[in-house]
């Protein structure tokens, strides 16, 4: 009799455990798959951010060169303004995701905002060269934060 309640407890043990392996690696493996899916959204909202920050920067060399040679540039304004308001849900998705990243995403946003009321060509060209190296730094540090 013993015998049987040992043996029936036993198996009663061994069934609960396995359960319980089975649950821990089943919460195991979501964990995993929701880290991968959230880098790949983060991933996403950069690389959505840096295309829409490269297509402002492009408007407004557009706009500030016919500005500067003294042309009509109120199509070109209203090309900017559009890509401008373009930038603001990718920031906010960075923001959240990513805020380890938000000072190098705020800092190419305003780069590409810098483009605006430049002085001369030459000072135009610095902003680009500005913008652009803004970039490569919140490209750069996307890959230190979220590379392999």
């Amino acid at each position: 009799m013993i015998t049987t309640i040992v043996a029936v407890l036993g198996t009663l043990a061994g069934t609960a455990l396995s359960g319980l392996l089975q649950a821990r690696s089943a919460r195991t493996a979501l964990v995993g798959s929701e880290a991968i899916s959230r880098r790949r959204d983060a991933v996403d909202a950069i690389a959505e951010l840096v295309a829409a920050v490269a297509a402002h920067r492009a408007a407004m060399w557009h706009r500030e060169t016919l500005r500067l040679q003294g042309a009509d540039w109120t199509q070109a304004r209203a090309a900017s303004q559009s890509t401008r308001a373009a930038i603001s849900a990718p920031a906010v998705r960075v923001a959240v995701l990513t805020p380890a990243l938000r000072a190098a995403a705020d800092a190419a946003v305003r780069a590409s905002y810098a483009l605006r009321g430049a002085e001369t060509s030459e000072a135009l060209s610095v902003a680009r060269e500005a913008s652009l190296a803004a970039d490569e730094h919140l490209i750069t540090e996307a890959g230190r934060l979220l590379g392999a």
